[in-house]
């Protein structure tokens, strides 16, 4: 069982979305079918937060596609009246159903070993992986990608960059990296469109059934989920970010709101939502 919900393909729009005795079903970017059973279900979020206009259904899909479903007003059930009524519903019925009922079906990966998926770039079943944004300075990041292209080294740069809170550190510990195994011209020499190709992603944040990974100011950390108290936004402007809270309440680090490419209220909905399946 690989922990992400089933997707298949579809001609034209297919049916609507729907909420069945056995989970949610849904046509997305009017391709793909997705079925996902309840116990795959993490939550709802509505954003805006102060005049909701889509809903988001938390659910484990396969990256590099984000972790939800969205549904506008225009595609609720006919006897769901409003976006509202939607979210009582889906958090009503997901209160019922266990993460662990059907979940996973795999022994559970020590704190060391997730860490090194994460960072070797490998998949990590029933994982829920945030979009990444362009960081801070936006260009910044795409200076560690050409940068990271380089070498070996430049590709552990990367990680150290794409899972740290810092900008500088990124071009600094990348740039590093890709001199130890070639030369900066070269790395520079790589053209856009070869890094593109890439067939692996960057990460920042990575939240798994056994713990989650996140890019803290001094490197990516890994945290079972008895560690965590919770995920909070904190700041405003140019400082929003989101702050990930040990069980005492205090802060164990935070991430940078630009490395995401979502809003991080959603952000923050998905990594709390994902927290609370996983301490029933």
């Amino acid at each position: 069982m690989s922990g992400w919900i089933r997707e298949t393909p579809v001609k034209g729009r297919g049916g609507p979305f729907e909420l069945t005795p056995e989970g949610i079903t849904a046509n997305t970017e009017g391709r793909l079918r997705l079925e996902a059973r309840w116990d795959q279900v993490f939550g709802v979020a509505l954003m805006p937060t102060d005049a909701p206009k889509t809903a988001f259904v938390l659910v484990p899909r396969q990256p590099p596609r984000p972790p939800w479903i969205e549904v506008g007003p225009d595609e609720l059930p006919d006897d769901i009246p409003d976006l509202q009524t939607l979210e009582a519903r889906i958090r009503a019925r997901v209160e019922q159903s266990g993460y662990r009922d059907r979940g996973l079906q795999r022994p559970m990966l020590p704190s060391d070993q997730l860490m090194q998926k994460v960072l070797a770039r490998e998949d990590v079943p029933g994982a829920l992986e945030v979009p990444v944004g362009a960081g801070p300075g936006g260009w910044w990041r795409r200076g560690v990608d050409v940068l990271a292209a380089g070498s070996a080294g430049g590709l552990l740069g990367l990680y150290g960059g794409a899972l740290s809170g810092s900008a500088l550190i990124a071009v600094a510990i990348a740039g590093a990296g890709a001199a130890v195994g070639a030369a900066l011209p070269m790395a520079f020499a790589r053209n856009w469109r070869s890094v593109s190709r890439r067939s692996k992603r960057p990460r920042v944040l990575v939240l798994a059934p056994d713990g989650c990974v996140v890019g803290l100011p001094t490197g990516p950390e890994s945290f079972t989920w008895s560690e965590i108290g919770g995920f909070e936004q904190a700041g405003d402007g140019s400082t929003r970010r989101l702050e990930v809270r040990r069980r005492g309440g205090e802060v164990a680090g935070s991430i940078d709101a630009a490395w995401f490419g979502a809003p991080l209220e959603l952000i923050t909905a998905v990594a709390q939502a994902y927290l609370g399946r996983h301490r029933r």
